[in-house]
């Protein structure tokens, strides 16, 4: 066996065993109900990289929700009421115009904008996304920086709750903006 055929079943043992620790931590902490739960979880692991702990988080958000994962993205900042994640323009996000689809802005859009709201929810709370609004405000291209910054929930009778998410591009400019409109149903804690 060549030196590169090792290096190479290397990185599948242990691209194989962090895919097995993801799932035995989904298993163990259940669904995203509670984002920042698993999120400060692995922030315990302070033997790992930021950038494996940020590839075991956003394999954890795509094992709960398989259509995320299809623009490979990653989930670089979570605190309550925050979320921030990268998506790199690839062959598989890319429109045949090559910038990114207006599909997998909205659905990077989508994801961290609902990160950041299921960090305000308790347990039991529940939402749903009922409309989502994108103004495509430049060409995207390169890597992609999404963020939303949700209030905390000040009126617990609400039935509906609008979070909105900034898309930029290396340079810092605005890509893209996003509404999303979620319909909530929040239990008293």
């Amino acid at each position: 066996m060549t030196i590169l055929a090792l290096y190479g079943l290397s990185a599948l043992l242990i691209l194989t065993s962090l895919s097995m620790f993801a799932n035995m931590i989904t298993q163990k902490l259940g669904s995203l109900q509670d984002p920042m739960q698993i999120w400060n979880a692995l922030n315990t692991l302070g033997l790992l990289p930021i950038r494996v702990r940020a590839w075991i988080f956003s394999t954890i958000v795509g094992l709960a929700n398989p259509y995320a994962k299809t623009i490979n993205f990653r989930i670089t900042e979570l605190r309550k009421g925050r979320a921030c994640g990268v998506m790199k323009e690839t062959k598989e996000v890319s429109n045949p115009f090559r910038c990114v689809h207006a599909a997998a802005l909205v659905t990077f859009g989508e994801t961290v904008g609902g990160l950041a709201l299921l960090t305000l929810l308790g347990k039991k709370d529940r939402v749903i996304l009922t409309n989502i609004s994108a103004e495509y405000v430049k060409v995207s291209r390169g890597l992609l920086t999404a963020s939303s910054v949700v209030p905390p929930i000040k009126d617990r009778d609400a039935t509906e709750i609008t979070t909105y998410v900034l898309v930029k591009n290396a340079s810092f400019e605005t890509v893209s903006k996003l509404t999303l409109t979620w319909k909530v149903d929040l239990s008293d804690h």
